[in-house]
């Protein structure tokens, strides 16, 4: 089913996605667009309501869940790793927005007076986000936690646990150890 050119996911968009793991499920009311840019690890799970921009491309590790009104929206390439889990109503932007000099926002801009800055956002594998953040283009180092409602601007430490408006490092987490998953 398509909504002006978005596509409601489930079965009927897997076929359209560039790569989609094994044990996938796509819950029917997350919403993709551009799904050819689109890349699933295995046991990926997209909950209801999510909804995705693909931009310049988004590859998520196995066993992600994103969940329910998480947004993945920009220009820029996003990459989720192996085993993140987002809490709801999680941002991701992989681009920022600049306008042209002297311009304001009134009614609007007129065509090609806001200009995407394409970014690249990188999330390691085992990270947790907790619900509200908003994750800038940056890099988010292996099995780091964001505490809930954070705004992430600048790169994190690998297993540095952040929270805040902008995120700063509070502690580390221990690391973990292997699965055989």
């Amino acid at each position: 089913m398509e909504i002006e050119g978005i596509e409601l996911m489930g079965e009927n968009v897997r076929s359209k996605l560039k790569s989609c793991g094994e044990g996938v499920k796509l819950y029917p009311m997350a919403k993709i667009a551009f799904p050819e840019k689109v890349e699933l690890g295995a046991h990926v799970k997209v909950r209801d309501f999510a909804f995705i921009f693909a931009g310049e491309g988004l590859i998520v590790g196995d066993y992600s869940d994103i969940q329910p009104h998480t947004v993945v929206w920009g220009g820029g390439l996003t990459v989720i790793g192996a085993r993140v889990s987002t809490g709801p109503g999680t941002v991701f932007l992989s681009a920022t927005y600049s306008h042209a000099p002297g311009l304001r926002m009134v009614d609007g801009l007129p065509e090609g007076a806001a200009v995407a800055i394409g970014g690249k956002l990188v999330v390691g594998d085992d990270v947790y986000i907790g619900a509200r953040s908003v994750i800038m283009p940056v890099t988010i180092g292996e099995g780091a936690v964001i505490g809930a409602g954070s705004f992430v601007n600048k790169d994190c430490e690998p297993y540095g646990i952040y929270v805040g408006s902008p995120a700063k490092k509070i502690g580390e987490r221990p690391k973990l150890d292997p699965i055989n998953w």
